[in-house]
């Protein structure tokens, strides 16, 4: 590795461990580094997944050195065909996956989440002053790059319970036909950062208020809970669509979350994976770079092949910024414009990067190489390395 490319590595290693905000863009601490050993197994449609093994006590421990007791879901997956079922199963899968842990209908709600404030930005003078955007506004410096919104009162929870790291996000509020606020998007993921077996919850949207999300263990649920569970949540296990997005960790982080005190797991980049109904951890299927020329960005977090590569790379070093961004964002990526970090937005605050000139020298090499390789994600040619995400340690 050249000398000024490890340099720049553990300036980045340094800065990694000393921030909060992380570059995988919903999106405490470093997840803790005890491992779990698994074995492969054979999914019934023929796709690789991994199963957690237990020790010979049958139980596994956490990082916390706390006895596992496995969860027996037999009796909650007897029917997986139905909506009702296959419900109860995936709640089951995922406490079993969460160390026998999913949080109470209290802990998650809306009204418990923090303000997600989006900004204008006065470039009046020599340095970036942010302001909170108009209500109304059409176009601001961190709109959402899932919906394009700018609307001010959107929420991100965050819950953390031992190895286990919960986030909810409530999208873009208005007034209900009875005057409460309702949102037209809410999701929920949560993952097992010591295994790294991650569970999804979507809903149907427009369909949650601030204090009425249904409880997420359904096996300690009524049936009336149950009930509105399926009226909240169609179900979801990662094999679908929420990968393209959460290619190379579940947890997204972009601008749009600045305002949030956003505890980054990245840094640790350990193993990644989705719950099943079969009990086994099922990888990802995507790949993240790993040529040492990328070292200057995947020193703090991987990127991927999916969503990280078409979206949320090119977003972060300069390109991709839409009508949603105001015309502050869309100057800043150009050469020599003083307000440049309104454009480029990685690496993050925990390391200071005096102006462009310098960013350039450290970062310049890594950004041409990813957006390259980005061009083709997945594919060894031109010097780009891929492998797969790896989803058990």
């Amino acid at each position: 590795m050249p000398r000024s490319t490890a340099v720049v590595a553990a300036l980045l290693l340094l800065a990694c461990g000393a921030r909060d905000h992380g570059a995988d863009g919903t999106e405490g601490g470093t997840s803790s580094g005890g491992g779990s050993t698994g074995t492969t197994a054979t999914a019934g449609d023929g796709s690789s997944s991994t199963q957690a093994s237990s020790s010979s006590s049958g139980a596994d421990e956490s990082s916390t050195g706390e006895p596992i007791v496995p969860i027996d879901c037999t009796e909650s997956c007897v029917d997986t065909r139905s909506d009702a079922g296959i419900m109860l199963c995936y709640s089951c899968r995922c406490k079993a996956a969460f160390d026998n842990w999913l949080p109470t209908r209290d802990e998650v709600q809306c009204s418990t989440a923090t303000d997600i404030v989006t900004y204008h930005a006065d470039v009046s003078g020599a340095d970036t002053v942010l302001e909170p955007a108009a209500d109304d506004a059409t176009a601001c410096t961190n709109p959402s790059l899932l919906t394009g919104s700018c609307r001010q009162g959107s929420k991100l929870g965050q819950l953390q319970h031992g190895d286990v790291m919960l986030r909810w996000i409530c999208r873009d509020p208005y007034e209900d036909v009875d005057g409460t606020v309702i949102y037209e998007d809410m999701g929920l993921i949560g993952q097992n950062t010591r295994t790294g077996v991650a569970c999804f919850w979507d809903d149907i949207d427009d369909v949650t208020h601030d204090d009425d999300m249904p409880p997420l263990d359904l096996m300690e649920a009524s049936e009336a809970e149950r009930e509105h569970f399926l009226e909240v949540f169609y179900f979801v296990d990662g094999s679908g669509t929420c990968r393209t997005c959460h290619d190379h960790d579940p947890f997204i982080f972009t601008p749009y979350l600045q305002s949030t005190q956003w505890i980054s797991v990245a840094a640790d980049k350990g193993p990644y994976s989705f719950a099943r109904l079969d009990g086994n951890a099922m990888p990802t299927g995507n790949s993240h770079l790993v040529s040492r020329e990328a070292a200057a960005c995947t020193a703090c977090h991987r990127i991927g092949s999916e969503g990280t590569c078409s979206s949320f790379a090119p977003n972060s070093l300069g390109l991709g910024k839409d009508a949603t961004h105001e015309q502050s964002v869309h100057d800043a990526a150009m050469p020599g414009d003083p307000h440049w970090r309104l454009a480029y937005w990685m690496p993050g605050p925990g390391l200071a990067v005096p102006d462009f000139d310098a960013w350039q020298m450290l970062f310049g090499p890594a950004r041409d190489h990813v957006l390259q390789c980005c061009a083709a994600p997945g594919v060894d040619a031109g010097g780009c390395l891929w492998e797969p995400v790896p989803a058990q340690r």
